[in-house]
C-alpha cells in the first residue's frame, strides 16, 4: 500500500466525493423520469379498441377492451398481446434513453440494447433514435 491510501483524510474525501457523485446521478435519474414521462407508457390500437399501460416498472397495469373489439374476439388475444409487447418496447426504449443520458459517453447503453433486440424490431428502434 502506498502513503495516500493510509491517510485517513485523503480515505475521507474519496468517500465524500463518492457520496456527492452517488447523490448526483439519483438527482438526474430523478429529474430524467420526469422529463420524459418515464412513470408509465400507454399505447393505443390503431383504430382505437384497444389499450394498454404499463406502470413505472414496465408491468402490465391496464388494459381497455372496447365493446366493438370483443366482437372480434377471435383475434382479442393475439391484438392484446401484440400491444403489450407495442408497449414494453416503447418502455424499454425509455429506458435506454434515460440509462445513456445517465452514463453519457462512458458506455454505448443504446448500442448494447440494440444489438440484443430481434430484427424487426432494430428497424423501430433505429428510427426512434436517429439511427
Amino acid at each position: 500500500m502506498t502513503d495516500r491510501n493510509r491517510d485517513p483524510q485523503e480515505m475521507l474525501r474519496r468517500l465524500e466525493q463518492m457520496q456527492a457523485d452517488a447523490e448526483q446521478m439519483i438527482e438526474r435519474y430523478n429529474r430524467l423520469s420526469e422529463e420524459m414521462g418515464a412513470n408509465e407508457i400507454e399505447v393505443v390500437s390503431d383504430d382505437g379498441t384497444l389499450r394498454v399501460k404499463l406502470d413505472s416498472d414496465g408491468k402490465v397495469a391496464q388494459i381497455g377492451i372496447d365493446e366493438y373489439a370483443m366482437r372480434a374476439r377471435q383475434s382479442l388475444a393475439p391484438a392484446i398481446m401484440m400491444l403489450i409487447e407495442q408497449a414494453k418496447a416503447e418502455y424499454g426504449v425509455k429506458m435506454t434513453a434515460m440509462a445513456q443520458s445517465l452514463m453519457g459517453d462512458r458506455m454505448d447503453v443504446m448500442g448494447i440494447v440494440r444489438g440484443t433486440l430481434p430484427e424487426h424490431m432494430r428497424d423501430r428502434f433505429d428510427r426512434e433514435h436517429g439511427l
